[in-house]
């Protein structure tokens, strides 16, 4: 069959990502999406996607999808691409009314019925490998699809590498996560799910992802860098997993693997706190081996800020693991919030007096804004926290500054933006 994947996208990148002064969320590709795309073209369906990232507007999406004349239409979307989303189905549905068109991604996940209507078929809650398939098989004998459907989680040793070049994938080769990282560069995937509780992205992650949290073996992740050192020679390595450190003998395996096999390439990828403070020697490891970032969420210099987002961390292991990557010539990326809810002046100063102490070789600090179907939404929803205007802002990873909840002194902030110098 003929299948157009959608990514939606926008409400991060916006539209026209690839002007001059677009930044790297334009460039990243969406992993979920290119998992998919692989399963149906190893199962024999003709598939093409339309990164709408790339696009000037809906006018030049609805002139895109007067050429392309599918069987079935797949968009993704996250929860600031809900209203362009629905505008996309509306658009393919009018162009091609005998066309099948299904949602998927984490906002049709956690609110299906927000989709249900405008000309949308079905709506898949969760994973779409195993889903799409069924579905394009449905479609072909002619069988009704359910309104919503339940993917079914993939053995991901069995899911085939993505098809990264569905998008424009030189785009990705060119951008790096870390600041001084070689280019080309590739980002890579290796496990699903997360089994903390931070209320800031739970129980959102867990409702596409569930539970346990699930690893693809090393040996499948070194055999996927090695297609992707042969077709693209990259020169460094961003995992994007949430945790990249949970399971340490998984890491264990991971490294002998990565050494044993020749790779040499610089790797960043995420970890925690207190994981790095229990496992000071598979940091150790993962050192000899190139890795050379880690990315960890310190979030809050407060104590009472880190338990009220159950963090389940400590301010003393924040700064310890800050000396533990220094010691082991690790880099340490540290992303934290201001403007959580209940938040002082006083917690706001502790944030910053815990970064000047770390002196970490990049902060990324940005403004707390919630996310509908984390726990932190429902709180500030139920006692009237979000700001209109902020309902619809962009999510961007990193770096994002704009006021989002009552009650928080934002110029108090912004001063201390800049570093606290003990005054």
């Amino acid at each position: 069959m003929k299948i157009v994947l959608v990514y939606v996208g926008v409400g991060v990148a916006g539209f026209n990502s690839d002007r001059p002064d677009g930044d790297r969320e334009g460039s990243w590709i969406a992993h979920g999406i290119a998992s998919i795309g692989a399963s149906l073209i190893e199962a024999g369906h003709d598939v093409s996607l339309i990164d709408m990232r790339q696009l000037s507007g809906l006018d030049h999406f609805a002139s895109i999808i007067q050429r392309e004349d599918a069987d079935i239409y797949g968009l993704s979307a996250s929860s600031v691409d809900h209203y362009i989303a629905l505008l996309s189905a509306m658009t393919i549905r009018k162009t091609h009314p005998e066309c099948r068109i299904v949602v998927g991604g984490i906002h049709p996940t956690i609110f299906p019925d927000k989709y249900l209507g405008y000309g949308i078929d079905t709506i898949v809650r969760g994973e779409g490998e195993i889903t799409m398939l069924d579905l394009a098989r449905d479609a072909e004998n002619g069988a009704k699809w359910p309104d919503i459907v339940v993917g079914k989680k993939p053995d991901l040793d069995k899911v085939p590498h993505e098809a990264r070049d569905l998008f424009d994938y030189h785009r990705e080769l060119t951008c790096t996560f870390a600041p001084d990282h070689p280019i080309p560069s590739v980002t890579m995937i290796a496990g699903r799910g997360c089994p903390y509780r931070c209320s800031y992205c739970q129980p959102a992650e867990n409702s596409v992802f569930g539970k346990p949290h699930r690893m693809r073996s090393p040996e499948n992740v070194i055999t996927e860098l090695h297609s992707l050192k042969e077709k693209y020679d990259f020169r460094s390595i961003t995992f994007w997993d949430d945790t990249f450190t949970l399971n340490r003998k998984w890491v264990m395996r991971f490294c002998d693997l990565y050494e044993s096999e020749g790779f040499t390439e610089p790797i960043v990828a995420a970890s925690r706190a207190d994981i790095i403070c229990r496992n000071e020697g598979m940091v150790e490891r993962l050192a000899s081996i190139g890795l050379d970032w880690l990315q960890v969420g310190l979030e809050s210099g407060s104590q009472r800020i880190l338990d009220f987002i159950k963090k389940d961390t400590t301010v003393e292991q924040n700064l310890q693991a800050a000396k533990i990557c220094r010691k082991h010539g690790i880099k340490m990326f540290a992303t934290y919030m201001y403007g959580l809810p209940t938040e002082t002046r006083r917690d706001s100063l502790a944030t910053a007096m815990m970064i000047d102490e770390i002196q970490p070789e990049h902060g990324s600090p940005f403004y707390f804004r919630p996310i509908p179907g984390t726990d932190i939404y429902d709180y500030c929803e139920a006692n009237n926290l979000i700001l209109e205007e902020a309902k619809n802002a962009s999510i961007a990873r990193t770096g994002m500054f704009t006021p989002t909840i009552r009650g928080v002194d934002y110029d108090y902030i912004g001063a201390l933006m800049g570093g606290y110098r003990g005054q």
